[in-house]
């Protein structure tokens, strides 16, 4: 009996409560009503306390702008507390409603007031994809969904303030969060918009990292995820830091790696000259992902001579220091024609591969080898096989000629 009674109470006062709330919302009150409801706050009845909560409640989000302006002025610690909750509701039915509109808006360039899309469209594309990789950002950075980064200190900036929550969380061996990868990775890109790369090089240490990479793994966010990253990976000028944003990428599978491959290949001079294995990898990528017009920044490697980088040590007079005799170790001459002999051969195999040969039959040993795409090791020809090589040269240049 006495449950049954619990349960008639209980639906009388939802039915109640949703009686109430009606009639709140279909007064329509006046401001100067409104007002009398938060004066009523701090009656020392709790009743009339209470009720006054109970119509507060009952507002809707046009009412929002009077309910904040008196909750910055309160000073009752009840009214406070009450009208806060009211206000945080009102505040995310508000944001609900600007998110629905946002995600059905077929037209991208309107913001409904998300003025940040402005600048991650720019960035990550103008599609459904973006925009709900963008939604995700709001919770932890609301700033960078509500307001436009619109120059490169604006970039800058925020890209100081994520890394600094970033740092944070590493030294307190605090648990991290995807978003902020991509908070990051965002603010990076924002900047190279602007010209600036300052701080390109600061993210392979974070994207390399669980779980500020796992945002950049989300298979529901691979389309933007592929933009985003390969316009931050295209800032990034060295070789090696290159490479190490294309490893990121094959991890997280993702065909725009073939850009920045693209740029490494064409590093072959200067300070910034790829590694033989940093080559390696780029050749992979274009085994891959390449196309037609990625054959000119191939071509080059089938001729090459020289993929070894001169070592040299300081305080050692001379610069090259080589290793010494018996200990079994290749010297770098000999270390420079295996490279270059491993070099053209994967350069053979992109070509073939891009123009639909059988090159299976030209390297038999192949074996497929996932992410890169095949084991190096399994399509290199001994140095003495010169004619065969040559002739998967000629036979695949025999199929260019008009």
């Amino acid at each position: 009996m006495a449950g049954k009674r619990f349960l008639r109470y209980a639906c009388w006062a939802w039915v109640f409560w949703l009686t109430t709330s009606a009639i709140a919302r279909s007064e329509d009150p006046t401001p100067e009503t409104i007002l009398a409801w938060i004066a009523d706050l701090s009656r020392s009845e709790f009743a009339v306390r209470d009720r006054a909560t109970r119509r507060l409640n009952g507002l809707t989000i046009e009412h929002l702008p009077v309910l904040v302006e008196q909750l910055a002025g309160a000073t009752d610690p009840e009214v406070k507390v009450r009208l806060s909750g009211v206000v945080a509701k009102l505040k995310y039915e508000r944001q609900q409603n600007i998110i629905r509109a946002f995600l059905r808006d077929p037209d991208m360039t309107q913001t409904h007031e998300l003025d940040g899309w402005k600048s991650f469209s720019q960035v990550a594309g103008a599609n459904r994809s973006s925009k709900r990789l963008f939604l995700e950002l709001f919770d932890r950075y609301p700033d960078l969904v509500e307001k436009p980064l619109e120059s490169s200190q604006a970039a800058f900036e925020a890209a100081g303030d994520v890394s600094r929550s970033i740092q944070k969380s590493m030294v307190q061996l605090e648990e991290g969060d995807a978003i902020d990868g991509l908070a990051l990775l965002y603010c990076l890109c924002a900047m190279d918009a602007h010209g600036d790369q300052r701080l390109a090089s600061s993210g392979l240490r974070i994207f390399s990292r669980f779980p500020y990479n796992q945002i950049i793994r989300d298979p529901q966010a691979k389309r933007p995820m592929e933009v985003l990253v390969e316009r931050w990976a295209l800032s990034l000028q060295s070789g090696s830091d290159l490479t190490r944003a294309m490893l990121i990428m094959v991890e997280s599978d993702l065909s725009s790696v073939r850009g920045v491959a693209r740029k490494m290949l064409q590093i072959r001079e200067g300070a910034d000259r790829s590694d033989p294995e940093d080559v390696m990898l780029g050749l992979q990528m274009m085994f891959r992902f390449g196309q037609e017009e990625d054959l000119p920044v191939i071509e080059p490697w089938l001729d090459c001579t020289d993929v070894c980088l001169e070592m040299t040590a300081l305080g050692f007079p001379g610069g090259l220091v080589e290793s010494p005799p018996g200990l079994g170790i290749p010297s770098s001459g000999e270390r420079s024609a295996q490279q270059t002999l491993e070099v053209r051969d994967a350069a053979i195999l992109a070509c073939m591969r891009i123009t639909n040969m059988e090159y299976r039959n030209y390297f038999p040993g192949l074996r497929t080898q996932e992410p890169r795409g095949y084991n190096p090791s399994t399509i290199l020809l001994p140095s003495a096989d010169k004619e065969f090589r040559q002739s998967r040269i000629d036979a695949w240049r025999a199929t260019r000629k008009p």
